[in-house]
């Protein structure tokens, strides 16, 4: 039986670079090969490191999402020397999901110690999930479908030690799968080398199990922005006739980042993308409201983060009537564009493409901010056509114990023929209905 495990993790090993062997030493070489490695455009800032002093340790500790939220100052800390922020490790992202989520949450932190005090260096939010595939029990950084990064928080200048402490952490429990599902991980060169690292130094196995790309713009290392495609004298027209037609119907934008009136014009939201196409099953919409336990679950995500100064509601509206929105939210140095919707009513006005313009000028004004993604991996989104930049980024299965487990691998396998399989049909399934279509054309 150990024998064809055996035989089965040397096929995960071989399905994507992040598991080559290396045949000369015989031990696992986790992590992408330096020469496979996706890389994401724009800037990418050098930290200088901060080795521990010989007084100083790193510990580990799992806590609940309510434990985390108190420790709001130093979260806000460690964003400030973070190699990746992300707003989607959040405290208020841990509690809304903790209270609404259905499910446990749990959150991986490691700290600086020095004497008494302790310094946060590393926070990682994850959700069990405990029938994944059937019957495996698994930690997913994709709480749900709202949820559009897993990078860990990581301290710039301690990035493989706190990463080697947040596998610990959860390794360590008994009462926790050792199984980790790192949902849309940020690929690039700033990153996956030092796990790539410290999962050689753990002899655990990981293997990558999806691939995507999104639109992101970001800033140069010199403030300046890359040369984004020039619109046409025709569409530059038809967008400035647009603006005036909404100038004339008293359509104005709105900026909320305060206030009573977040919590109504959430509401809005949900109700006018509700009523679009994205409100309607049988055109494959997601709206939130398509998902009762969704509701609740975003209500208070951007209540909390719109109080901690994360998040920004801009809108356009006509007298008391809401026309569009778009919420976007920011953690340190980068910007997120969680989700838009506009009344169809409207369409011919082109609102959405009216708050891309006026989100993307207040990010392009603000030189603390880095980057700005897109969290929309749709080529034909308005800003997969403007910004030429795209962010790569990984589902990785990571197994956090170290030199791996049965289990682990099993999953690693199921997970990944899963995920074949699933590319395979719909590619059959695509196939099948542009031959359906040729035959139709042709009578």
């Amino acid at each position: 039986m150990r024998q064809r495990i055996r035989s089965l993790g040397s096929q995960v090993d071989e399905a994507d670079p992040i598991n080559a062997m290396n045949r000369q030493s015989g031990t696992a070489w986790r992590g992408d090969l330096p020469s496979r490695l996706p890389r994401s455009s724009g800037a990418v800032r050098a930290y200088p490191a901060q080795p521990l002093g010989q007084a100083e340790r790193l510990e580990s500790e799992i806590v609940t999402a309510s434990d985390f939220a108190r420790y709001q100052d130093d979260w806000d800390d460690l964003v400030r020397r973070a190699l990746i922020p992300n707003v989607y490790m959040h405290p208020a992202v841990a509690l809304a999901a903790e209270r609404q989520a259905g499910r446990p949450v749990v959150v991986a932190l490691a700290w600086r110690v020095s004497g008494l005090g302790r310094i946060l260096v590393g926070a990682w939010l994850l959700g069990e999930f405990t029938e994944r595939r059937g019957f495996f029990r698994v930690l997913d950084t994709a709480l749900n479908r709202l949820v559009f990064s897993g990078t860990p928080v990581v301290d710039a200048g301690l990035v493989p030690d706190v990463l080697d402490k947040l596998l610990d952490a959860i390794a360590d429990q008994p009462n926790l799968p050792g199984i980790i599902v790192a949902s849309d991980l940020n690929a690039d060169e700033r990153l996956l080398p030092c796990l790539r690292e410290v999962l050689a130094r753990r002899r655990s196995r990981a293997v990558v199990v999806g691939r995507r790309r999104r639109a992101v713009l970001t800033r140069g290392t010199e403030a300046e922005f890359p040369r984004h495609p020039e619109a046409s004298a025709k569409q530059k027209q038809s967008f400035r006739r647009r603006s005036r037609r909404m100038a004339e119907s008293g359509i104005l934008p709105v900026t909320l980042t305060r206030g009573p009136e977040i919590r109504d014009a959430l509401r809005a939201f949900l109700q006018i993308e509700a009523d679009g196409w994205k409100g309607k099953r049988e055109c494959k919409g997601w709206a939130i409201r398509l998902d009762p336990a969704l509701e609740p679950f975003a209500a208070e995500m951007i209540e909390g983060l719109v109080r901690a100064g994360c998040a920004s509601i801009e809108g356009l509206r006509q007298g008391e009537r809401w026309i569009a929105f778009s919420i976007w939210l920011r953690s340190g140095s980068r910007a997120f564009g969680w989700k838009m919707a506009y009344d169809e009513a409207f369409a011919s006005l082109g609102p959405g493409r009216q708050l891309s313009e006026r989100v993307t000028a207040t990010f392009t004004s603000d030189p603390a901010l880095a980057d700005f993604d897109s969290c929309n991996g749709s080529e034909t989104s308005f800003h997969a056509t403007i910004w030429p930049e795209r962010l790569d980024l990984v589902d990785i299965v990571i197994d956090a114990r170290r030199g791996g487990s049965v289990p682990g691998t099993l999953f690693m396998i199921v997970e990944l023929a899963y995920r074949r399989g699933r590319e395979w049909l719909k590619a059959a399934r695509d196939t099948v209905r542009a031959s359906w279509r040729r035959l139709r054309s042709g009578r």
